[in-house]
């Protein structure tokens, strides 16, 4: 009976990585001010045999190939007005290789003496680096948050926040800084909902969660997550309040209404979850477990003819449901057993 809410993949690419049999390479071509290198081009050439693939740089200068065999390759950068890059490299098997390069100008390479036997030494930029490894670590806790394991994507997800915030501070290209600064806002987002559903501190995820739902009101993953975070502060007016929210989208959600049952029956207020339940059926009529708790319920009250009702109900909505063992055993009592 759970409501599945779909999951908005963010605009970071979901990378499949073959870790038995392929690597990949990564990186971000820049000139000396920190800018993208116009009409840069990359060629990889495998130097075991006849192959080789060109990249082309995004506009922010990054590039990425997956899927590349565990061998050398030639790694070469060229662009007009620059001086050519060239190296051997070695593609790990089912990990990245990050290679940041800064292009020089001839005169700039005769300046700096960054020219040693003809091949160009690189430049590397600490902050496109740190940027590469922070997508890298959200990529990999994509699969896992869109399947709802958010325990096993927040560490991940923690990474990626941690390492791209130093990496917003130390990057140097201005307009690379300020795409960071938009996908960070999307990653505070999914580390908020992870925390709210799967740390240990689930209030800490709050702050987060706020500033996303001024973003986007009507953002219902959010406002799930802020309903755990209330029930972890036991803050029964923000519950209620994000409750109200979400219901105003979705229209009433059963499993909420249901939780609120068990957790007054838990309690030992039997009339109150009674009232739950009946409510969640209103909703979903076919919600079986509503049925069983509130045959047992009726059985506290002495109501043996609703009673039997909700569990005959509930054995013919779920016939091998959890409780459907202990619903056939008690219908078996003879007192409920002569009733009509």
């Amino acid at each position: 009976m759970r409501r599945l809410v779909l999951a908005l993949l963010l605009p970071a690419a979901c990378l499949s990585v073959q870790a038995e049999s392929t690597g990949r390479i990564a990186g971000q071509i820049l000139t000396k001010d920190g800018k993208p290198v116009p009409g840069a081009k990359i060629n990889l050439k495998r130097t075991d045999r006849n192959w080789s693939k060109d990249l082309t740089p995004d506009k922010n200068g990054k590039f990425l190939q997956v899927g590349l065999e565990p061998k050398d390759f030639e790694f070469t950068v060229t662009a007009e007005g620059f001086s050519e890059f060239k190296e051997m490299i070695k593609i790990p098997l089912g990990d990245v290789l990050v290679k940041n390069i800064t292009l020089l100008t001839p005169a700039e390479s005769r300046a700096q003496a960054l020219v040693s036997g003809g091949i160009q030494v690189p430049t590397e930029d600490p902050g496109a680096a740190l940027d590469t490894e922070g997508r890298d670590a959200f990529n990999q806790a994509i699969p896992f948050y869109n399947e709802g394991k958010y325990a096993d994507a927040l560490p991940l997800v923690e990474k990626s926040h941690k390492v791209l915030s130093e990496a917003l501070a130390k990057l140097k290209n201005e307009e690379s800084k300020a795409a960071l600064a938009l996908e960070l806002l999307k990653i505070e987002r999914v580390l908020g909902i992870c925390l709210a559903q799967a740390g240990a501190v689930k209030e800490a995820g709050e702050p987060y969660l706020l500033k996303a739902l001024e973003r986007n009101p009507k953002d219902e993953r959010v406002l799930s997550a802020l309903i755990a975070t209330s029930k972890a502060k036991q803050d029964k007016g923000a519950e209620q309040k994000y409750t109200a929210a979400l219901e105003a989208i979705q229209g009433p959600n059963p499993d909420l209404i249901y939780n609120k049952g068990v957790e007054a029956f838990n309690n030992g207020q039997t009339k109150e979850a009674k009232t739950y339940f009946l409510k969640a059926l209103e909703v979903a009529p076919k919600y079986a477990e509503a049925h069983f708790l509130l045959a047992m319920v009726e059985f506290g009250d002495n109501n043996l003819r609703g009673t039997k009702q909700h569990l005959e109900k509930y054995i013919e909505l779920a016939p091998a449901g959890k409780n459907a063992a202990t619903a056939k055993e008690m219908l078996k009592d003879p007192s409920l057993r002569k009733l009509k």
